[in-house]
């Protein structure tokens, strides 16, 4: 840094920071906030800082120039007190500049008591010029937008950025604006969606923020499977983190096919990692169909198999779903073989399923109540047993049941294709053992109702036929209904 000496009779004043009223009024800040299109039609970053920075000073001379990001931000002492970072810098430099002033003003005074033979002649001297504060920047998250901004709420405290995320909350963190880190946290876990959960999620594991970090896996729960899926940034989910959200007793699906569906496009993405939009189901089939070799089998297919051991394939019970999945050269025969034989043994029992661990075998089912649904069913066929999975709202109330009905294979709510194609076993009882998730949003959060485990004979009488209504109050839409079944042996 250059520095520039001057003879002045006014010393420089003692406080680095000077105490300053802010420049920006509440008049002025109401006339900034009316004024939103002067910002938007500004290039780059740096002119919609300075463009700001000067309109709030009236044009004011800065105190200090910010080296940072290869641009020089001009800045004023009134604004630094919100930046713990700049702040230090400042008052570092300011320090070190007294310094060298002292020891130049201690030498002048011994040269002009030199000359003159007595006496010793004081002089003031400062420093000409601003004062240079170099802020190095390690962080690759940290682009020039996400500094601009942080460095404009400084001046008015009403800016918004572009985009909330992990730029502005590394900015804020390297700046020391606490206010500003907390904010971006709030705004973060308000605004979690397809577009941005792995990435917040990754600044959350970053920083260790625990709360964020909980509420994009919880978001992750509900709509990896029904939103997640139709986005590209799927690609961009760690595999660990998949793991974790296929291993949750609390992962939303319609059923399980979907399940594995969405980790194969998620695989998809992984080994084409250039493309940029979600890839159609009939591409991902074809991809993995043509090989010859089984992918899990191979030596990079390894580290994947765990998301597959993962998946509930055993609730996989459509024939096309398991021609599909005999077409892809992805599993091993294996696996394959243990599927149907499950199937097999099953059906030519009468329906018995060889359950030890209901929690990760039990087939899920699920569906969602939007604001405008009073009452939402699903029809399903398990083993030539047709159940009806109810949801409906009571009256004008906020309260909702939840139920199972077994139905006969000739009652008008099982579809005419299905009752043709399908098996239809005869038995008048059949125990089932199930459990109903439901899951919506209340007071800030999504909260969770549990029927707990159940079981019950359906039989094919009316009387017998219905579970008991499980009932809960004070729901609001979205709500999203798993329903757990499996039929453990007599």
């Amino acid at each position: 840094m250059a520095l520039h000496w001057h003879e002045d009779a006014t010393s420089c004043p003692q406080s680095p920071l000077p105490r300053l009223v802010h420049p920006l009024s509440a008049s002025r800040r109401t006339r900034l906030c009316k004024d939103v299109t002067w910002s938007s039609k500004l290039h780059t970053p740096e002119e919609r800082f300075h463009v700001l920075s000067r309109k709030v000073t009236n044009n004011s001379n800065p105190d200090a120039v910010l080296e940072c990001l290869g641009v020089r931000w001009e800045l004023h002492c009134a604004v630094l007190s919100s930046s713990d970072t700049l702040c230090e810098l400042y008052t570092s430099s300011k320090r070190q500049r007294d310094v060298q002033l002292h020891e130049r003003a201690v030498k002048a005074s011994r040269a002009s008591s030199s000359a003159h033979g007595k006496g010793l002649v004081y002089r003031n001297w400062h420093l000409s010029g601003l004062l240079i504060l170099r802020l190095p920047v390690k962080d690759a998250s940290i682009n020039k937008e996400a500094l601009s901004f942080a460095l404009r709420i400084l001046y008015d405290p009403e800016e918004r950025p572009d985009e909330w995320g992990e730029a502005v909350l590394s900015a804020a963190a390297l700046l020391g604006m606490s206010n500003l880190f907390q904010k971006c946290l709030k705004k973060m876990m308000a605004d979690i969606s397809s577009s941005n959960v792995c990435s917040f999620h990754q600044a959350s594991c970053k920083f260790k923020e625990t709360f964020l970090q909980r509420a994009c896996e919880r978001w992750l729960e509900l709509f990896f499977v029904t939103e997640l899926s139709s986005h590209i940034k799927l690609k961009d989910l760690p595999f660990d983190l998949l793991l974790k959200t296929l291993r949750s007793p609390r992962l939303f699906a319609p059923n399980e096919y979907e399940v594995l569906r969405v980790v194969l496009y998620w695989l998809y993405l992984q080994l084409n990692p250039l493309r940029q939009t979600p890839p159609a189901h009939s591409t991902v089939i074809t991809f993995f169909s043509r090989e010859t070799t089984v992918f899990l089998e191979l030596p990079q297919g390894q580290k994947y198999i765990t998301a597959f051991q993962a998946l509930r394939m055993h609730g996989i019970t459509e024939w096309q779903h398991l021609q599909e999945l005999k077409n892809i050269r992805v599993l091993p025969e294996s696996w394959l073989l243990n599927i149907l034989s499950n199937h097999y043994h099953t059906l030519y029992s009468g329906g018995d399923m060889i359950v030890t661990d209901f929690s990760k075998q039990a087939m899920r089912f699920g569906m969602m109540l939007n604001q405008e649904q009073e009452c939402c069913t699903q029809t399903i066929n398990l083993y030539g047993f047709y159940f009806i999975l109810q949801a409906a709202k009571m009256g004008q109330s906020n309260t909702y049941i939840f139920s199972i009905e077994r139905l006969r294979h000739w009652d008008p709510a099982v579809p005419q294709s299905s009752a043709v194609s399908h098996p239809y076993c005869m038995r008048a009882d059949r125990s089932v053992r199930f459990h109903i998730t439901v899951q919506s949003y209340a007071n800030g959060e999504w909260q969770e109702h549990s029927s707990g485990t159940v079981n019950q004979h359906f039989g094919l009488c009316k009387r017998l036929s219905r579970s008991k209504p499980f009932q809960i109050e004070g729901l609001s839409p979205p709500i999203l209904v798993t329903f757990a079944l499996a039929f453990p042996c007599c």
